[in-house]
């Protein structure tokens, strides 16, 4: 199991990252929260980790998070019956560790369902089987390093990434185009459809 990597940062984008240590460069999906930590290119950076092993074809994928208590709640999430990494990425992307517990714990699912690939029936199995085990303390959620206003931000480009997406742009291709308009305007000020307006102009 990788615990964790640290070496260099080679490229970072909001859902991935490349880190090279001892020559070998690791390719790592990440969640918006852990993309919000990240240094400067070329700066030296540690990120929590999963290993994901897949079967038919074999494959190995490395997800990373911004602290352990991240990582704690992916695996819980994917625990879950149906629900893959990918859509346990999304979930924390969207809406938080924090705000996912308060959210399960509360047993309304509905703000779910908003997530790209989770459904009713998803969003209704999530909050089943995992409401006793927070309940009890089996996943640690304490409130994160990072504030409303950082998580709110989070969640909006998960949403305009997400769209573009819907609108038939690649995961890659809609990384780029939110992380560019977010260096030149306060998206945070700006409806997630006046955003995706600007994008669509160019």
């Amino acid at each position: 199991m990788i615990d964790h990597l640290n070496g260099t940062l080679v490229s970072k984008k909001p859902t991935n990252v490349i880190i090279e240590t001892n020559g070998i460069a690791f390719s790592v999906n990440i969640t918006l929260p852990a993309f919000k930590m990240l240094p400067a290119i070329n700066s030296y950076v540690k990120i929590i980790t999963h290993l994901h092993i897949k079967e038919n074809p074999i494959s190995f994928v490395l997800y990373g998070f911004s602290d352990e208590k991240e990582r704690d709640m992916f695996r819980q999430i994917i625990s879950v019956s149906g629900v893959g990494p990918k859509t346990a990425l999304s979930i924390l992307s969207a809406v938080g560790s924090r705000e996912l517990s308060e959210i399960i714990m509360s047993g309304n699912y509905s703000p779910l369902t908003s997530i790209t690939g989770v459904g009713r029936k998803t969003a209704e199995r999530l909050v089943l089987e995992l409401k006793d085990k927070i309940a009890r303390g089996e996943t640690d959620i304490i409130p994160s390093h990072l504030n409303k206003t950082e998580f709110d931000e989070l969640s909006k480009m998960s949403n305009i990434i997400s769209a573009l997406v819907n609108l038939g742009y690649n995961r890659t291709e809609a990384d780029k185009l939110v992380t560019k308009i977010s260096l030149a305007k306060n998206i945070m000020e700006m409806h997630v459809e006046d955003v995706i307006k600007e994008i669509l102009r160019g």
